[in-house]
Protein backbone atom coordinates (compact mmCIF):
# COMPACT_ATOMS: atom_id res chain seq x y z
CA UNK A 1 0.00 0.00 0.00
CA UNK A 2 0.86 3.41 -0.97
CA UNK A 3 0.44 6.65 0.40
CA UNK A 4 0.33 10.11 -1.01
CA UNK A 5 1.76 12.95 0.26
CA UNK A 6 0.99 16.56 -0.54
CA UNK A 7 3.41 18.81 -0.01
CA UNK A 8 2.74 22.94 0.19
CA UNK A 9 5.92 24.98 0.63
CA UNK A 10 5.10 28.49 1.18
CA UNK A 11 1.34 28.08 1.65
CA UNK A 12 0.63 27.26 -2.14
CA UNK A 13 -0.07 24.56 -3.22
CA UNK A 14 2.97 22.42 -3.75
CA UNK A 15 3.63 18.98 -4.42
CA UNK A 16 6.16 17.08 -6.06
CA UNK A 17 6.24 14.34 -8.38
CA UNK A 18 8.43 11.54 -8.70
CA UNK A 19 12.42 11.74 -10.37
CA UNK A 20 11.27 9.61 -13.39
CA UNK A 21 9.60 12.92 -14.93
CA UNK A 22 11.46 15.12 -17.61
CA UNK A 23 10.12 18.35 -15.12
CA UNK A 24 12.46 19.53 -12.45
CA UNK A 25 10.83 19.38 -8.97
CA UNK A 26 9.89 22.99 -8.94
CA UNK A 27 7.95 22.73 -12.43
CA UNK A 28 6.27 19.62 -10.40
CA UNK A 29 5.56 22.10 -7.37
CA UNK A 30 4.42 24.74 -9.56
CA UNK A 31 1.84 22.45 -11.22
CA UNK A 32 0.61 20.97 -8.02
CA UNK A 33 1.22 17.45 -8.76
CA UNK A 34 1.85 14.83 -6.34
CA UNK A 35 4.16 11.95 -5.40
CA UNK A 36 3.53 8.53 -4.45
CA UNK A 37 5.50 7.30 -1.64
CA UNK A 38 5.55 3.69 -0.11
CA UNK A 39 4.55 3.38 3.79
CA UNK A 40 8.18 2.60 4.67
CA UNK A 41 9.92 4.84 3.11
CA UNK A 42 12.74 5.57 5.35
CA UNK A 43 13.01 9.44 4.08
CA UNK A 44 9.93 10.23 4.75
CA UNK A 45 10.08 8.19 7.88
CA UNK A 46 12.90 10.19 9.15
CA UNK A 47 10.98 13.37 8.23
CA UNK A 48 7.80 12.42 10.00
CA UNK A 49 10.23 12.00 13.16
CA UNK A 50 12.00 14.80 12.63
CA UNK A 51 8.66 17.03 12.54
CA UNK A 52 7.20 15.19 15.70
CA UNK A 53 10.60 15.99 17.50
CA UNK A 54 10.45 19.36 16.95
CA UNK A 55 6.81 19.76 16.92
CA UNK A 56 6.65 21.48 20.48
CA UNK A 57 8.82 24.21 19.86
CA UNK A 58 7.00 24.76 16.36
CA UNK A 59 3.20 25.23 18.07
CA UNK A 60 4.79 27.72 21.13
CA UNK A 61 6.26 29.78 18.21
CA UNK A 62 2.71 29.53 16.17
CA UNK A 63 1.01 30.89 19.89
CA UNK A 64 3.71 33.97 19.53
CA UNK A 65 4.93 34.07 16.37
CA UNK A 66 7.82 36.71 16.08
CA UNK A 67 7.07 39.83 13.87
CA UNK A 68 9.07 38.23 11.01
CA UNK A 69 7.22 35.16 10.72
CA UNK A 70 5.07 34.16 7.68
CA UNK A 71 3.17 31.60 6.57
CA UNK A 72 2.88 29.22 9.65
CA UNK A 73 1.62 26.10 8.26
CA UNK A 74 1.13 22.30 9.54
CA UNK A 75 0.81 19.15 7.25
CA UNK A 76 -1.78 16.34 7.80
CA UNK A 77 -2.90 13.24 6.61
CA UNK A 78 -6.86 12.78 5.27
CA UNK A 79 -8.15 9.21 4.96
CA UNK A 80 -10.54 8.32 2.46
CA UNK A 81 -11.36 4.42 2.63
CA UNK A 82 -7.82 3.53 1.65
CA UNK A 83 -6.36 6.28 0.31
CA UNK A 84 -4.83 8.81 2.41
CA UNK A 85 -3.87 12.15 1.62
CA UNK A 86 -1.34 14.60 3.24
CA UNK A 87 -2.55 18.47 2.71
CA UNK A 88 -0.81 21.32 4.29
CA UNK A 89 -3.53 23.50 6.30
CA UNK A 90 -3.17 27.28 6.25
CA UNK A 91 -4.13 29.17 8.52
CA UNK A 92 -4.90 27.01 11.34
CA UNK A 93 -5.71 27.76 15.11
CA UNK A 94 -5.72 25.92 18.42
CA UNK A 95 -9.40 25.50 19.47
CA UNK A 96 -10.91 23.84 22.82
CA UNK A 97 -7.68 21.40 23.07
CA UNK A 98 -7.84 20.87 19.36
CA UNK A 99 -6.95 22.91 16.15
CA UNK A 100 -8.50 23.77 13.28
CA UNK A 101 -7.17 25.17 9.83
CA UNK A 102 -7.99 25.20 5.91
CA UNK A 103 -6.70 22.68 3.69
CA UNK A 104 -4.38 24.23 0.93
CA UNK A 105 -4.11 22.22 -1.05
CA UNK A 106 -5.90 20.84 -4.08
CA UNK A 107 -6.94 17.26 -3.83
CA UNK A 108 -5.54 14.59 -5.88
CA UNK A 109 -6.60 11.28 -4.17
CA UNK A 110 -9.17 11.18 -1.66
CA UNK A 111 -12.25 12.71 -2.30
CA UNK A 112 -13.71 14.04 1.41
CA UNK A 113 -11.82 17.35 1.26
CA UNK A 114 -11.85 20.27 -1.13
CA UNK A 115 -9.06 23.03 -1.85
CA UNK A 116 -10.30 25.89 1.24
CA UNK A 117 -12.35 23.52 3.40
CA UNK A 118 -11.74 23.78 7.36
CA UNK A 119 -11.43 20.82 8.90
CA UNK A 120 -10.46 20.16 13.17
CA UNK A 121 -7.55 18.15 13.50
CA UNK A 122 -5.65 16.78 16.53
CA UNK A 123 -1.56 17.27 17.57
CA UNK A 124 -1.17 13.82 17.34
CA UNK A 125 -2.17 14.19 13.40
CA UNK A 126 0.36 16.54 12.56
CA UNK A 127 2.85 14.94 10.62
CA UNK A 128 5.08 18.41 9.13
CA UNK A 129 4.91 21.85 10.16
CA UNK A 130 6.99 24.83 8.25
CA UNK A 131 6.95 28.62 8.38
CA UNK A 132 8.93 31.32 6.59
CA UNK A 133 11.12 33.51 8.24
CA UNK A 134 13.29 36.66 6.17
CA UNK A 135 12.02 34.60 3.05
CA UNK A 136 13.73 31.52 4.54
CA UNK A 137 11.29 28.55 4.49
CA UNK A 138 11.96 26.77 8.05
CA UNK A 139 10.60 23.37 8.68
CA UNK A 140 9.06 20.72 5.85
CA UNK A 141 10.81 18.06 6.36
CA UNK A 142 9.05 16.24 4.14
CA UNK A 143 9.60 17.81 0.81
CA UNK A 144 13.58 16.99 1.87
CA UNK A 145 12.55 13.55 1.63
CA UNK A 146 11.44 14.03 -1.27
CA UNK A 147 13.88 15.91 -3.60
CA UNK A 148 16.48 13.78 -1.52
CA UNK A 149 15.84 11.40 -4.37
CA UNK A 150 15.59 14.13 -7.07
CA UNK A 151 19.37 14.52 -9.19
CA UNK A 152 21.61 17.18 -7.97
CA UNK A 153 20.61 19.81 -10.20
CA UNK A 154 16.96 19.94 -9.45
CA UNK A 155 17.40 19.54 -5.83
CA UNK A 156 19.70 22.57 -5.46
CA UNK A 157 17.01 24.55 -7.88
CA UNK A 158 14.13 23.60 -5.45
CA UNK A 159 16.03 24.46 -2.35
CA UNK A 160 17.39 28.06 -3.71
CA UNK A 161 13.64 28.69 -5.04
CA UNK A 162 12.07 28.33 -1.54
CA UNK A 163 15.34 29.08 0.22
CA UNK A 164 14.79 25.64 1.94
CA UNK A 165 17.81 23.77 3.56
CA UNK A 166 18.14 20.32 3.76
CA UNK A 167 20.44 18.42 5.82
CA UNK A 168 21.16 15.25 3.37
Amino acid sequence: MTQRFMLGVICVALSLAGSASAQTAVQRAQRDQIATVKNDDPDMTAAFAKARESLQDFLRLARKPRATIERMSVKVAIRDNDKTEYFWITPFAERDGAFVGRVANTPRSVRNVKLGKVIKFKEAEIADWSYVESKRMIGNFTACALIKKEPLPSREEFMKTYRLNCEF
